[in-house]
């Protein structure tokens, strides 16, 4: 069974800050490794257009909505490849949320979320925490 996540993370600075360069750099090189990964089906691409979703915080706001076959591989995604160095690091560029700031919900086969459903679902595991219908960091908890 597929699943939809949704991340996001609020930048400490301008996305075009020179203290953010290093990670903004990375970020295509992340989504080719991503794209090549095991299990990875598909990442929404237009980060302004009509299915993303809008933040009152503005440009310091950064997303990333993909489908992955299963949990296990974007898991493996997550802390397997370059991603991981990267995601050791969202200190330096990201304050803390205080809240969730990662969705993961099973979706038929062929769907693709937009921002409106990837939003309900994150606020949903903010309101109800995690389920079988939405579930969140606990699912990728780096393997010990």
């Amino acid at each position: 069974m597929p699943f939809a996540q949704f991340n996001i993370a609020l930048a400490r600075w301008d996305l075009d800050d020179p203290r953010m360069k290093e990670f903004m750099d990375m970020v295509p090189k992340m989504n080719a490794i991503a794209a090549r990964s095991p299990g990875y089906v598909w990442r929404l691409e237009d980060e302004a257009g009509p299915d993303a979703p809008t933040f009152p915080e503005g440009r310091r706001m950064t997303f990333t909505l993909s489908v992955w076959e299963s949990v296990e591989e974007l898991r493996h995604f997550t802390w397997n490849t370059l991603h991981k160095r990267f995601r050791l690091r969202t200190a330096e560029w990201f304050v803390p949320l205080g809240r969730p700031y990662l969705a993961i919900w099973p979706i038929a086969t062929g769907h693709r979320p937009n921002g409106a459903e990837a939003l309900d679902m994150l606020d949903r595991l903010t309101r109800q925490g995690p389920s079988k219908t939405v579930f969140g960091t606990e699912a990728l908890l780096e393997p010990a």
